[in-house]
């Protein structure tokens, strides 16, 4: 595929993620052009495309899909499409990025995985977290080991928080949130995991415990019965005679590793509409700012009512009143987790015939497979042992 004055972007879904993520992205790139955009809402699909000058809509994702000006395509939809929406692009010669998880099942993801090799079509699957400015400083840290390294990692939510319309990502939070950090340590420890052992104190508040093949352990606290007020993911690692500790991609600490500043900040990211003052402030005083917005933020959920009942309009508008105009970001969506860099990446590599730094859709197939694997685990009380082809 050859490069053209700007990438065509064909964009499938404009929910809440895909309308604040990927679609911002396309609109503010200069690299990148929304082409087409589908949705099965008309009146969403509507107002989005009109907002981010799409120059085609659609009702069907296959229309996108069929586009002939349409250079690559980017989908985050309901999971159980994904794969055939996969399967259609690289039948369609058309290089995908597709949001978490690549498909419900390891059987799904070998399947795509197969054909896309097979006609030469790239394939990502949607794993931000790699391309976070605080990321790559730990992956800078874990590359200067030697030695194998114990990480804890938390991510950890109030779902409550979520509308009617996003209740279906609760039934089954380790394919729908824990893959990220399946694929982020796999990804920070450069080793495949090999076994998993994982218990449930209530179902969504899950511990999993991962042996890795270089000899690596780690632990995985992901609960829907966390606070707003809490950052959301925090990583602890003891590497060789040192250690690092991460908050919500704000801030990393080092502790006895030469090269590594003991304490780096990073910026947030903006949003169209959006109150940024996080964005500096993030970047100035890091953790202590994110705390600082959070504890407000989760204040105005719990006073306006949203955390009772997130289906009650009355109690979001109340929330939006509490928090000010513009209102801040999506409080999970306030930290730079490497979303704008990662759709940057895969569409410039697609179209220039160069293999994309992002997830694949091996890297897929693995996360999808510890998903199953902790599942397994949870409902027999005994550890699983992974084989990944």
């Amino acid at each position: 595929m050859t490069r053209s004055a700007q990438i065509r972007v064909g964009a499938i879904g404009c929910g809440q993620f895909m309308s604040r993520q990927h679609i911002q992205t396309i609109g503010r790139s200069p690299h990148l052009a929304l082409r087409h955009l589908a949705d099965l809402d008309p009146a969403r699909l509507a107002q989005v495309a009109d907002r981010y000058r799409a120059q085609r809509r659609s009702t069907r994702w296959e229309d996108v899909v069929a586009d002939a000006e349409v250079d690559v395509v980017v989908a985050g939809v309901f999971p159980e499409l994904h794969p055939q929406i996969a399967r259609a692009a690289i039948l369609a010669g058309k290089p995908i990025y597709v949001e978490k998880p690549l498909a419900p099942t390891t059987e799904e993801c070998q399947a795509i995985q197969a054909l896309a090799e097979e006609r030469g079509v790239a394939v990502a699957v949607g794993f931000n977290r790699r391309f976070a400015p605080a990321t790559q400083l730990l992956k800078e840290a874990f590359r200067r080991s030697a030695s194998p390294a114990t990480v804890y990692y938390r991510i950890a939510d109030d779902d409550r928080i979520r509308p009617p319309e996003q209740h279906w990502k609760n039934a089954d939070r380790l394919l729908t949130e824990t893959v990220h950090i399946f694929d982020l340590l796999a990804y920070l420890l450069a080793a495949e995991p090999v076994r998993i052992d994982a218990r449930a104190t209530r179902p969504g508040d899950d511990l999993v415990l991962i042996d890795y093949a270089n000899g690596s352990h780690a632990a995985i606290l992901s609960s829907s019965y966390g606070s707003l007020a809490q950052p959301k993911e925090r990583l602890e690692a003891i590497l060789d005679r040192g250690a690092v500790e991460m908050d919500d991609f704000v801030e990393v600490r080092s502790y006895g590793l030469p090269g590594i500043a003991p304490r780096t900040r990073f910026a947030g990211r903006p949003y169209d509409g959006c109150d940024n003052r996080h964005v500096e402030a993030f970047a100035r005083r890091g953790l202590e700012a994110l705390l600082e917005m959070r504890s407000r933020y989760e204040e105005a959920m719990r006073d306006a009512g949203v955390l009772a009942d997130s289906s009650d309009a009355a109690a979001w508008q109340r929330a939006r009143l509490r928090l000010g105009e513009p209102p801040p970001p999506q409080i999970n969506y306030a930290a730079d987790k490497g979303w704008g860099a990662a759709l940057e990446e895969f569409c410039l590599a697609a179209v220039e015939g160069r293999q994309p730094a992002n997830a694949t859709a091996a890297d897929g197939n693995r996360a999808t497979a510890c998903a199953v694997a902790a599942r397994r685990s949870l409902r027999s009380g005994q550890a699983v042992t992974l084989e990944l082809t």
